[in-house]
């Protein structure tokens, strides 16, 4: 039997030889080890990062064989990617179950297939650990406080894991600076953010907040990451994805998926040319960013989208906007507005109007002070949905 390596490990368990796309998908990254009897799939498992799953489920002893899989997969740490039959829906069957496994179609592009297995890879290691310390958990701690205790502490691991997802530093390209507040309802957060350089003079920003709260959304927040597309590259060139279909192709994506657990999410993505200070942006069933103008006025940006993930073929409407210096264009998900809601009045007021008492701070301070208000109102532990705020600050000449 051959000796399975930690680095770009992948287990494929399917026909022999590798479907066309999926061998596009892999691209030369990862050692592929094929394993086309489930008898010997537990021992290889503990190894591999990631488990690819050729189609299934055209069968009721398909069913059932898959099942064997995903409970192995499950029992080792390793995390799946399942492939299905053409024409079969992401089942209902495997939302129900649940477990340590991502879907894809079995003749979905490269491109997408390769964010799957990305999203898979970057979620073995926190399960691999997570697996060990249950081990020694059941032999130091037998006993049913243990329980909770092992359980707080994969959600702290998960919460870990997610933050790992989130840009490290914020960047600052001319005279564009950025801040966010992000605290999540409980370990693991639906809503996520990201700030990140095209090329010299352009930058990308969005927020998206994914239906529900816990695992089921921290896990599809990381999917939906990996398969935001917002730069392609072509040998020596690239096109920057504008907005709008980078926002159509998740869609797309994510309707080919066809979760029934986490089955949609809100998202607001822009790009900002620095030099020039034009901002196109574009929403998917998204509140409305702020533009937030140096002479102490706030509008809406109204670029308005349908949800992400519910129907195949929608289209997302841009809108570009001229920025100057002093404006700042605030981002963020329904909890911000919950959180800081004036009552009896509509949600968005009470967030503007500590948007506005705050104007003159810096984005950084800016966004202490939300997370104070919000504290100071609610409890630093006594949040009933996610919360985050993306502030992109032009400096004043």
């Amino acid at each position: 039997m051959e000796v399975l390596t930690d680095k770009h490990a992948l287990l494929w368990v399917g026909p022999d030889p590798l479907p066309p796309n999926v061998f596009e998908a892999l691209n030369g990254q990862w050692e592929v080890f094929p394993c086309i009897s489930v008898r010997s799939l537990s021992d290889r498992l503990r190894q591999a990062q990631v488990v690819l799953v050729g189609p299934r489920l055209s069968d009721d002893s398909d069913s059932r064989e898959l099942w064997r899989i995903l409970d192995q997969v499950d029992a080792s740490g390793s995390v799946a990617v399942v492939l299905l039959p053409d024409g079969l829906a992401e089942t209902h069957l495997l939302a129900r179950r649940g477990g340590q496994f991502l879907t894809a179609n079995a003749d979905a592009p490269p491109h997408e297939l390769a964010a799957k297995i990305e999203a898979a890879a970057a979620l073995q290691p926190a399960f691999k650990k997570l697996r060990a310390e249950a081990d020694m958990t059941r032999v130091t701690m037998p006993r049913a406080p243990a329980s909770y205790e092992h359980f707080e502490q994969e959600m702290r691991l998960a919460a870990r894991l997610q933050r790992d997802f989130l840009p490290r530093a914020l960047p600052q390209v001319g005279p564009v600076r950025f801040a966010a507040l992000f605290r999540p309802a409980s370990w693991v957060s639906g809503d996520f953010y990201d700030v990140f350089r095209l090329d010299e003079t352009h930058i990308g920003f969005y927020v998206a907040d994914v239906v529900g709260h816990g695992m089921p959304a921290a896990l599809l927040t990381i999917f939906v990451k990996r398969a935001l597309q917002t730069k392609k590259i072509t040998g020596n060139t690239y096109e920057i994805v504008p907005p709008e279909k980078a926002l159509a192709e998740l869609n797309a994506d994510m309707c080919q998926q066809q979760l029934s657990a986490c089955q949609f999410c809100t998202a607001a993505y822009a790009i900002l040319d620095t030099r020039a200070l034009q901002l196109r942006h574009a929403c998917g069933g998204h509140p409305r960013p702020l533009l937030m103008r140096a002479d102490g006025s706030i509008q809406s940006l109204d670029a308005g989208g349908p949800l992400l993930g519910i129907f195949p073929g929608e289209s997302f409407p841009a809108q570009e906007v001229a920025l100057r210096p002093g404006d700042r264009v605030v981002m963020y998900s329904d909890g911000a507005e919950e959180a800081l809601a004036c009552y009896g009045h509509p949600d968005r007021d009470g967030l503007i109007a500590e948007l506005q008492r705050l104007r003159d701070l810096s984005p950084e301070h800016m966004a202490l002070r939300l997370t104070a208000k919000i504290d100071e109102r609610h409890g630093a532990n006594e949040r009933c949905d996610d919360i985050t705020v993306l502030i992109a600050d032009v400096a004043a000449d």
